[in-house]
């Protein structure tokens, strides 16, 4: 029984796969003129007696068609749709005798009336060529029940997905998606294809974008964006989806949070609440922008650190490298349109943090002979409160021009406390002073903000007008309060006390209006025009006071200590540039820029002076293919905070003096960047590269005392250089559902600048390298393993042989390892490693960090999942930083949370379809 059964196995394998395949070919032409191929048209498969579709092809830019593949014995129905054209239907049976079949000529009939015709909708085609437009039907293409608009697209012929969710459609990036013909949450693509569910899309049509060809009509075919148009079955008029977490673990640790979206019509709210103490930001910065409304409203700052913690517009939304943190906060957008077509938004966003950071910094000063060794120990408690609150209106007035005026308001407050014990000694250990510094910050912040854009483009080709006004006032209150002890032992003992205040109180108001016009002269030639203007009023006031002993208050000013200055005038900036477009892969654009300066700097104390500069020069860009060369020139004033000719001495044993006789800054920069994505051979490579030449850069000049005080002065230096470089490859390799990438990169820095300590002067070349690979290996999103390796090498160079060379190495390994099995549970673990070649008492050199989680998943589709996680599960509990700057080498610890454990549980409102596990989910650990 068993043989039988085996060789009836092995035939029924056999005559699978030696089962005979065959082609069906043909060309498809115009029925009245038969010279007229019909190119880019759809030939559909279906078995005679089945509905559902086999295969599909669609025929060339001659016509031409093949379909491979094909079994014998088996009646089939070509379904063949042409945009303009009646749909030809035709039955054929391939035969072992002639398993490929030509069909010859094709005769497809015009359409002559305008009545739509009956359509059987199970022949409904695949892809359908409409001119410009690319249709899918998306029954065509079968997803799973949970599968959301994002699992749909990446079925489609020609689409991919990257990882952070940029589309591009045979090779072209993806600009906007639409749903019915409108923007969906503010344009935001990821909004639709992460949120809506697939089986409620009909047709999805894929067409260029008509305002990127029109803005530049020297865009290449290849570069030119695309718009998706997402159909629906029927129309959605409203829902709602987010997310739900709570969690907490051992030590009184928890974190918790939800955000939320609710949409009817052409309206869109979002409200979004969190809180933790466990140095994690509230979400993702993907959720914040997109769900949380950022996008819509506009992002105008943006801050990231290393372990993920972010900051937008100002708001820190949790998560912090540095420290222990416990960050809340909460805030909510509002989007519509009304039937005049004007978009409106209106947000508000509040964000809290309370950081305690201890912090142990050494620097190792060489100076030639000698040595000078600090050793600070820092305490701080950091509080910050902020506000956002902001609008947006963007009215489309015509086809060509669009209004955008956008106010904001944010306000910001600061309550620090700091305790600082510091120490210097010498090459020989002795120590050279002491001190203990208290510090207090209060800190209250305003800054309102008015943007407005209009934008023009013209019925001829090419010709626009883009103008902007930006309306800016901040006010800065600080009340810095500090106390110090300090004690030095060399040339002779002594001690100093210290208890004052700085009341520090800063005013901007910032006037910037621009004008950029573009004139097509020909095909070849464009003219470009850009006036910006800029009207400034800014004030530093900066009044000192000591303790009055008589009655502890701060009220006896210390004029050597105070000052106020008062900056005022114009700027301007014109560029004026003419683009030639030598053929379609190469482009130069050479042209001249003029910048003026105007000032007025008005002191309470010091006289008063004027600085008025103008300066010319050349700027050029050249492009061949996806690289671009720019050299463009600039011309800046010192800052305000430099010129301030009265000292900071807040820390007495490093006090920061100010300049008022500094001078602009020249800078001569050059860009070059190339990126491309090779569908074809799933390649993406990208270079990056700039470099500038300073004349009247400002550098600090310092000078030490015999007893280890350190001063800081700013002065002009010039032949100041800096280039960076940077370059990555990554290669992907599909075999099924298995998934296979590497990569190569590495980012490179050259500094050339100026160090002077105690008037010893020196040019010091600075060099920074770092090398990475990195690789990734999934295994039908059962398995994924990840490893990333990158080497840092940091070395100094000084041309007089007072100052000795620096050299630092660092050795940095990151793996990540996620399981999906058994199913519903997924395993996940990071370590990293860092080694560093620099050594300091106490300190290990080898930190390693090791994360481990466990999620559960439950309920229908997978929307709830219960997470065990342990973090630092080594308790390194500190994070470590070295850098070199000018002659020292600066070596920074910084404590961290150390190992804990946590339970949390996590419910998704219609928003489903993303992996479990990994970095870019919706929680870090």
């Amino acid at each position: 029984m068993k043989k039988t059964l085996l060789i009836a196995v092995f035939t029924c394998l056999a005559t699978l796969a030696f089962a005979q395949k065959g082609s069906i070919s043909g060309i498809l032409v115009d029925s009245v003129n038969q010279k007229t191929t019909l190119n880019y048209a759809t030939v559909s498969v279906y078995k005679a007696n089945d509905t559902v579709l086999h295969t599909y092809r669609l025929s060339d830019d001659k016509g031409i068609f093949k379909i491979p593949g094909l079994e014998t014995g088996i009646q089939y129905r070509l379904v063949v749709n042409a945009w303009m054209y009646n749909i030809l239907r035709k039955e054929v049976m391939l035969t072992a005798e002639t398993p490929n079949l030509n069909l010859g000529s094709l005769l497809l009939s015009e359409k002559r009336n305008n009545l739509n015709e009956v359509v059987i909708l199970s022949e409904r085609p695949p892809i359908m060529v409409r001119k410009d437009t690319i249709e899918f039907n998306a029954e065509s293409f079968k997803t799973l029940p949970t599968a959301v608009v994002e699992d749909l697209l990446k079925k489609l012929p020609g689409v991919s997905i990257a990882s952070d969710g940029s589309i591009q459609v045979n090779g072209k990036a993806v600009s906007k998606i639409l749903v019915d013909g409108k923007e969906f949450f503010g344009g935001d693509q990821q909004i639709a294809t992460k949120n809506l569910p697939a089986n409620i899309i009909d047709k999805i049509q894929v067409n260029d974008d008509p305002e990127a060809k029109r803005r530049d009509p020297d865009l290449l075919a290849s570069n030119t964006p695309q718009i998706i148009n997402l159909k629906l079955k029927r129309a959605i008029k409203k829902g709602a989806f987010g997310k739900l977490y709570a969690g907490g673990g051992p030590k009184e640790m928890y974190e918790a949070g939800g955000i939320m979206n609710f949409f009817r019509d052409t309206t869109q709210v979002s409200v979004l609440a969190y809180g933790n103490n466990i140095n994690k930001p509230g979400f993702s910065i993907g959720d914040v922008s997109r769900i949380g409304g950022f996008s819509r409203s506009g992002i105008n700052s943006v801050m990231i650190n290393t372990d993920g913690g972010f900051a937008l517009n100002n708001i820190s939304f949790g998560g912090t490298s540095n420290g222990v943190q416990t960050s809340a906060g909460a805030g909510a957008n509002f989007n519509t349109l009304t039937k005049n077509g004007i978009k409106i938004n209106g947000k508000y966003f509040f964000g809290q943090s309370n950081t305690l950071t201890e912090q142990l910094v050494n620097v190792d000063q060489n100076l030639g002979n000698n040595k000078l060794f600090t050793n600070n120990n820092l305490n701080q408690r950091n509080k910050a409160y902020n506000h956002n609150i902001g609008a947006r209106l963007e009215w489309k007035i015509d086809t060509l021009t669009t209004l955008t005026i956008e106010p904001t308001v944010t306000l910001n407050l600061l309550r620090n406390r700091g305790l600082q014990l510091t120490q210097s000694r010498d090459a020989n250990g002795n120590l050279l002073n002491d001190g203990v510094n208290n510090t207090r910050l209060k800190g209250d912040n305003t800054e309102y903000n008015l943007n407005s854009y209009l934008w023009k483009d013209f019925k001829k080709r090419g010709r626009s007008l883009n103008t902007s006004i930006n309306l800016t006032k901040r006010q800065n209150l600080n009340d810095n309060f500090n106390t110090t002890v300090n004690n030095f032992y060399s040339p002779s003992a002594s001690t100093t006390n210290l208890d004052q205040l700085r009341d520090n109180n800063i005013k901007n108001l910032n006037l910037y209006a621009s004008s950029n016009y573009n004139e097509p002269i020909s095909k070849k030639l464009n003219l470009n025009v850009s006036v910006n203007a800029n009207y400034l009023d800014n004030e530093n006031a900066l009044v000192t006071f000591y303790k009055n002993p008589l009655n502890q208050a701060y009220d006896v000013e210390d004029a050597t200590l105070s000052e106020t200055v008062n900056q005022s005038g114009f700027k301007t900036n014109t560029r004026a540039s003419l683009r030639w477009k030598i053929s379609d892969s190469w482009g130069i654009q050479p042209g001249l820029v003029f910048n003026t300066i105007d000032l007025k700097n008005n002191f309470r104390n010091y006289p008063s002076f004027e600085q008025h500069y103008q300066f010319i020069a050349p700027s050029l860009m050249v492009k061949y293919k996806d690289l671009t060369i720019t050299y463009s020139p600039s011309f800046r004033e010192p800052d305000v905070k430099y010129i301030q000719p009265v000292a900071n001495n807040t820390d007495p044993l490093f006090v920061q003096k100010g300049n008022a006789n500094l001078l602009p800054a020249k800078s001569y920069q050059v860009n070059a960047n190339l990126y491309k994505y090779d569908t074809k051979r799933s390649l993406n490579y990208n270079f990056n590269a700039s470099g500038s030449v300073q004349d009247n850069a400002v550098i600090m000049s310092r000078t030490i005392s015999a007893s280890g005080v350190q001063t800081n002065t700013p002065i002009n230096a010039n032949g100041i250089w800096q280039f960076y470089a940077g370059a990555n490859i990554n290669k992907d390799f599909k075999n099924g559902k298995n998934q296979y990438s590497v990569g190569v990169g590495f980012w490179s820095n050259y500094t050339r600048s100026l160090v002077m300590v105690d008037n010893i002067k020196s040019d010091y070349n600075n060099i920074s390298i770092s090398p990475s690979l990195r690789g990734r290996i999934n295994l039908n999103d059962k398995f994924e393993l990840g490893q990333t390796y990158y080497l840092s090498i940091n070395k100094s160079t000084y041309q007089n042989n007072f100052y000795n060379n620096l050299n630092t190495l660092t050795h940095n390994s990151e793996t990540e390892l996620i399981l999906r099995l058994p199913k519903k549970m997924v395993w996940e673990s990071t370590y990293r490693i860092q080694h560093n070649n620099q050594t300091v008492g106490g300190y290990s050199n080898n930190i390693q960090i090791w994360n481990a989680a466990l999620t559960f998943l439950f309920m229908k589709n997978d929307r709830a999942q219960l997470k065990f996680a342990v973090n630092d599960i080594l308790n390194t509990n500190t994070r470590r930083y070295i850098s070199i700057s000018e002659n020292f080498i600066r070596d920074m610890q910084t404590n961290n949370l150390g190992r804990h454990g946590l339970v949390t549980l996590t419910y998704n409102i219609q928003n489903f379809g993303g992996k479990v596990g990994g970095k870019d989910t919706f929680f870090r650990f």
